[in-house]
């Protein structure tokens, strides 16, 4: 219990902002014309104290299934078509970091610093790995290799095949950051980490060598709380380019090869972009919706519709991007002009990780572990 208490005064630090004081979140303007959403199926996992904790915990989708878990270790398969269970297991651990995933495994880390890797058939457990400390970051696989990152500042690397340590990475933790740690992104023989110095780090998938080290924001101020520039949101690669923000901080747009800079903006984000086509979209620090250009970083344009509404990461919808709310609102913006054409409450509880989408199906979770898959428009 007391360490549940420590996380959540961290929690309640990093919410603050050297900006100002925290501010009430907009009003919804009421729709002129809001586009249909048919809702398809739901699923629900009971909650408890621990999933007000670790919210973050996100469904991933492999062929037609959706794998959801939470926070008290109970991980479940749904069918994508009509969201019939296919298996549920019950693990005795509290899940801190999940999910990642392989051609055959689920992988979770736990809040007392172990890996788990299940079965993607049944849930059955396949290994169990220690890590050096509470896992932060869903554990990303790739080439063999399980990429594990830890809330004391260390990244492992494990063997997909038995958990065993190839490699261990070790960086600096500021005295006040952000909760959580960016996810890992393997990138050919590269992993990219975020870290919470306002740095990004290319490491050597295979022996966790230092490639490049690229200074996204430099901390300023005189408090530890107005210095936090934690890269807390997962970097995306497309075409040999990577987008990275920070936390107060700046959107860089770096070469993967060489960590060069290509451009920036000064948009500081902690909750993450997404890619469509050349658009890049972001949320920024105070909840603004914004669209640029990938290849120069130009504004396309900017909302101020959901501002201090405590957004989710974006996720790409066809000719839309779609963002979640602190009251579990989903808002569907235009992808030409920003304006908000369709709106969906999932529930009261708040949506914390960016919905997921495949064959214009939307999957979302509550912060308390409902799921609902919803789709736009005609049925």
């Amino acid at each position: 219990m007391r360490s549940l208490w420590l996380v959540l005064l961290v929690s309640l630090l990093a919410a603050c902002s050297s900006s100002g004081p925290i501010h009430e979140p907009t009003e919804l303007e009421p729709l002129q014309s809001g586009e249909q959403i048919h809702p398809l199926w739901s699923v629900s996992t009971p909650s408890t104290s621990e999933d007000e904790v670790y919210d973050a915990l996100r469904p991933v989708i492999a062929d037609d299934v959706l794998y959801t878990l939470n926070a008290e270790g109970v991980v479940q398969a749904h069918s994508l078509k009509h969201g019939k269970r296919l298996w549920k297991v019950e693990l005795d651990t509290t899940v801190s970091a999940g999910l990642g995933m392989s051609s055959k495994l689920l992988l979770l880390g736990t809040a007392k610093g172990e890996v788990l890797a299940l079965s993607r058939q049944d849930g059955k457990l396949a290994w169990r790995a220690r890590a050096s400390s509470e896992v932060l970051a869903p554990p990303v696989a790739g080439n063999g290799l399980v990429i594990v990152r830890s809330g004391d500042g260390v990244t492992e690397a494990l063997k997909l095949a038995d958990g065993a340590q190839v490699w261990r990475y070790t960086s600096q933790v500021p005295p006040l950051s952000l909760r959580g740690v960016a996810t890992p992104v393997i990138s050919g023989d590269l992993v990219l980490l975020g870290l919470a110095n306002g740095h990004l780090l290319a490491l050597s998938l295979f022996d966790g060598v230092e490639q490049w080290d690229a200074t996204v924001v430099v901390p300023k101020g005189r408090t530890d709380l107005e210095r936090m520039v934690d890269v807390d949101a997962a970097p995306l690669v497309v075409d040999d380019v990577i987008y990275v923000t920070a936390h107060q901080g700046r959107v860089l747009a770096l070469s993967r090869l060489t960590g060069t800079m290509l451009w920036s903006r000064d948009l500081g984000s902690s909750v993450g972009m997404a890619v469509n086509g050349q658009t890049l979209y972001l949320v920024d620090d105070q909840g603004q919706v914004w669209t640029m250009d990938r290849g120069n970083g130009a504004t396309l344009w900017k909302s101020e519709k959901l501002k201090y509404r405590g957004l989710s990461a974006p996720a790409a919808y066809d000719d839309a991007v779609v963002v979640g709310d602190l009251e579990g609102y989903l808002h569907w913006l235009a992808q030409g002009d920003g304006h908000i054409f369709a709106r969906y409450q999932v529930d009261h509880d708040g949506i914390h990780v960016a919905p997921l989408v495949k064959d214009n199906v939307l999957y979302c979770r509550s912060r308390t572990g409902k799921v609902e898959a919803l789709r736009l428009g005609k049925q």
